[in-house]
């Protein structure tokens, strides 16, 4: 029994959710009330407080559910690889945002909804730090400031196509700039830590040579 009341409870959830989700598409946020939402998921008002307060905690429970599901997608296409093929990062993040065009649009006008952008990339920022420390302990090769530079673009880059700032241009056609761009600060930070590496080993030989001739 208590297994079926929990499954309920996720069923309203979800419901409540994605009627939400829906609603935001559809109107300003802040006309939105919970008899629409209740209306849309077909639930009573009874179901709706039993999980939440007011519309806006349930707003934030959906942007976090969100970003954990957009996340999950991406978050195993974050690797040490990013630099050298981050196409298909790329892909998954402009799939959900044509799969959901009408929604993200309002997420980036929308200043009490842009913190999902936020979270999202917080996310992924918080991945390539941890690639970069692992890679490079000393932050020699892998500055963390060029992550946050390269994060930050692309988020701007995607808000800016869905503000309809680069007029028709397909969102394939910014994937490849965008891949274009990251594959380049790849090279460069290749070639940083080629010479990082040959000048630590003339360090390392000149090193031995003063000890010999000693």
């Amino acid at each position: 029994m208590e297994a079926i009341r929990n499954r309920n409870a996720q069923r309203s959830v979800r419901l409540l959710e994605e009627a939400l989700t829906l609603l935001i598409a559809e109107k300003p946020y802040d006309k939105i009330t919970v008899s629409d939402i209740t209306r849309r998921a077909d639930l009573n008002r009874g179901t709706f407080y039993a999980h939440f307060d007011s519309v806006d905690q349930l707003m934030r429970q959906t942007m976090e559910d969100l970003t954990e599901k957009v996340s999950a997608s991406i978050d195993p296409l974050v690797t040490n690889a990013f630099f050298q093929d981050p196409m298909p990062f790329l892909r998954q993040i402009s799939d959900f945002v044509c799969d959901n065009l009408a929604l993200t649009r309002k997420l980036v006008d929308n200043d009490r909804l842009g913190p999902f952008l936020g979270a999202l990339m917080d996310r992924i920022e918080r991945h390539l730090h941890d690639i970069a420390r692992r890679e490079d302990p000393n932050g020699g090769n892998f500055p963390l400031e060029t992550v946050d530079f390269l994060l930050g673009g692309i988020r701007n880059a995607y808000a800016s196509w869905l503000e309809g700032a680069y007029g028709n241009e397909e969102i394939d056609d910014l994937n490849q700039s965008l891949c274009a761009f990251i594959k380049a600060i790849g090279v460069v930070l290749g070639q940083r830590k080629s010479e990082r590496t040959a000048a630590d080993g003339a360090a390392g030989a000149n090193e031995a040579n003063g000890a010999d001739g000693a």
